[in-house]
């Protein structure tokens, strides 16, 4: 049994860059807040989670031409990349390079569809936990091997999901997560969902049916079921209204786990690690990191 700890990049590092002033600079005045706040993370989550391995997983692209092909709205709205920050990815590689941890993604896609690959991949008796504050990947969520570690405050208060976490939270399997969040919609990624449909009304719908598909051919019957769209000729309107938007979500939301996916490890170097620590300002998170590393493997 393989205990692996999935890491979304992106999201943990945005996180670090706000949450850290950009006081924390290199000598050379460059800011490396985010680096530094990353680093320290992964530190906690080995100390806490113990993992076989860590894995590190980036976007290849945030915002995939496939997606954008089929809905062009795809994060259409969401304001330029911080330059600080840009900067800051390049030189997270570098020092993940040196630390010998795994590295991962899926050329052309996001780190959604890279940690998807993983979860599709492992056995029944390998453990995943995916560390993010992104709520696509709850439709990963699969007992007892795949668990969401989602953030809360950076990685010192994890909200923790299986599959009676997602439950007792939105009121829907995690297996069906999409389908819930293709009606109600979904800001951070500019998706607006079904008019007039809120997370009451999606819930409902995914209570009450097996499929998006029977959703819409229940709405195109002059009568419907008992149920949420019941005597609402405006919902059922609406939801008809919609089919081709739905279609278009059904094969945009889903994380794409099936390509190919490209995952690499420098070998550890302390000596470069340390150089690399004090040219950039990063001693002090470069050797917790460091310990965090040996008390795990002495374990």
């Amino acid at each position: 049994m393989t205990e692996r700890l999935l890491l979304d990049v992106s999201s943990l590092t945005y996180r670090a860059y706000f949450a850290m002033p950009d006081s924390v600079a290199a000598p050379d005045g460059r800011p490396v807040n985010a680096v530094h706040g990353y680093l320290d993370m992964v530190t906690r989550l080995v100390a806490t989670r113990r993992p076989d391995e860590v894995v590190h997983v980036y976007d290849h692209d945030w915002r995939p031409v496939e997606r954008t092909d089929i809905y062009p709205g795809y994060k259409s709205n969401r304001p330029p990349e911080p330059e600080a920050i840009t900067q800051q990815f390049a030189l997270l590689r570098s020092v993940l390079d040196l630390t010998g941890l795994l590295q991962a993604e899926t050329e052309g896609w996001e780190a959604e569809d890279a940690i998807g690959a993983f979860c599709v991949e492992a056995d029944e008796e390998d453990r995943i936990e995916i560390v993010s504050g992104d709520r696509d990947l709850i439709q990963l969520v699969r007992d007892p091997v795949v668990k969401l570690l989602f953030t809360v405050r950076g990685v010192s208060e994890l909200a923790e999901y299986d599959e009676a976490g997602v439950l007792a939270k939105y009121g829907v399997p995690a297996s069906r997560y999409a389908e819930f969040a293709i009606l109600r919609g979904d800001p951070s990624d500019d998706l607006p969902g079904v008019r007039g449909v809120g997370a009451k009304t999606a819930l409902a719908l995914i209570q009450t049916y097996d499929s998006l598909d029977e959703i819409v051919a229940d709405a195109a019957q002059p009568q419907s079921r008992p149920g949420p769209m019941k005597g609402k000729p405006a919902l059922k309107a609406r939801i008809v209204e919609a089919a081709e938007y739905l279609d278009k979500m059904r094969r945009l939301v889903p994380v794409n786990a099936v390509a190919p996916l490209t995952v690499w490890s420098g070998a550890r170097d302390d000596e470069a690690l340390k150089a690399f620590a004090d040219e950039h300002g990063l001693k002090g998170p470069v050797q917790r990191l460091q310990a965090a590393l040996d008390s795990a493997s002495a374990a």
